[in-house]
C-alpha cells in the first residue's frame, strides 16, 4: 500500500482570537506543523496543540515564521543571515522543549507563508536556515518544496529533505505555488483529488489544468482555510479508498 503524511498547518490562534478548528483537524491527519508564536500563536496555544498532537497520536513539527502577526508572516522582511539563523533557532528551541515535556519526539520543521520561498529559493538565506537545523539536530526532517536551491543543497549536507506539496493551493506553469494573503475555501473534492495525484502519479494540477511533476511524501492543507476540517476529512476519505495509506514522516522515512 502506497503511504503518504498529510500535515496541517496549526496552533494559530492568539489570545481570545480563535482560527480554525484544530482539535477536529486532528482527526484525519498524521502531522502537525505547530506556530512557533512569531508569525502566529501563542505559549498558550502552542501547548495546547501539542497536547492535541498527543492525544490523536499526530506528529508534531515546528512551524516557524517572521516575526509579523499582523501580517501573518506573508509579507516579506528584510531580515539579515544572522537574524534568520537566530530566530530559526529560538522557534525550534522553544516548542522542542514544550514537547519534551509530553514526551513528544520533534519530528521536522516547515517554513511558514513567505519565509518559505525565502529559504528556499534566496540565496542569502538558505545556508543560515539549513546550517541553524543541522546545528540544532540534524535528524529533524526538513519540508520544503523539492526542485528548490535549497531542497538540493539540504541534500548535500546530509540533511533529511522531505518534498512537500500544497493541495489546497494553486501551482503556476514554472511549478511555483500561489501565495493568499487571506486563504480561500477550496472545493475539497479537488484538494483531495491532488492528494491523490501526488500520491500515486507524484504529480500535480496547475491553474491552467496542465500536470506538472512534484517529487513529494507529504501534503498540505491550510488549518486556516474556511472549510480546512472539511477538506481534511474529505482528502482522508478519498485517499483511503485510492488505496494510499496515511503516516507520518516517521513511520514513512
Amino acid at each position: 500500500m502506497r503511504k503518504i503524511d498529510v500535515n496541517v498547518d496549526m496552533g494559530e490562534s492568539f489570545g481570545r482570537y480563535t482560527l480554525g478548528n484544530d482539535e477536529e483537524l486532528m482527526k484525519y491527519i498524521s502531522s502537525a506543523n505547530v506556530a512557533t508564536c512569531f508569525h502566529a500563536g501563542d505559549p498558550l496555544v502552542m501547548e495546547q496543540t501539542i497536547k492535541w498532537a498527543k492525544q490523536y497520536d499526530v506528529a508534531v513539527g515546528a512551524h516557524i515564521g517572521l516575526p509579523d502577526k499582523q501580517g501573518f508572516g506573508r509579507r516579506q522582511m528584510d531580515l539579515t543571515a544572522e537574524e534568520l539563523r537566530a530566530d530559526t533557532l529560538f522557534q525550534i528551541a522553544a516548542i522542542d522543549g514544550v514537547a519534551k515535556t509530553y514526551g513528544i519526539k520533534l519530528q521536522h520543521v516547515k517554513p511558514h507563508g513567505i519565509l518559505y520561498r525565502m529559504v528556499s529559493e534566496y540565496e542569502q538565506y538558505i545556508d543560515p536556515f539549513l546550517q541553524a537545523i543541522k546545528d540544532y539536530n540534524p535528524e529533524l526532517f526538513i519540508m520544503l518544496p523539492p526542485n528548490t536551491p535549497a531542497f538540493e543543497r539540504g541534500k548535500e549536507m546530509g540533511l533529511r529533505m522531505v518534498g512537500e506539496a500544497l493541495i489546497d493551493l494553486s501551482y503556476d506553469e514554472d511549478g511555483n505555488w500561489v501565495i493568499e494573503r487571506t486563504k480561500k475555501a477550496r472545493s475539497p473534492q479537488d484538494v483531495a483529488e491532488r492528494a491523490v495525484s501526488v500520491a500515486t502519479q507524484k504529480k500535480i494540477a496547475t491553474v491552467k489544468g496542465d500536470l506538472i511533476d512534484i517529487d513529494a511524501c507529504t501534503v498540505c492543507i491550510h488549518g486556516d482555510a474556511p472549510n480546512a476540517v472539511e477538506e481534511a476529512a474529505v482528502v482522508k476519505k478519498v485517499l483511503e479508498e485510492n488505496g494510499v495509506e496515511i503516516a507520518n514522516l516517521f513511520k514513512i522515512l
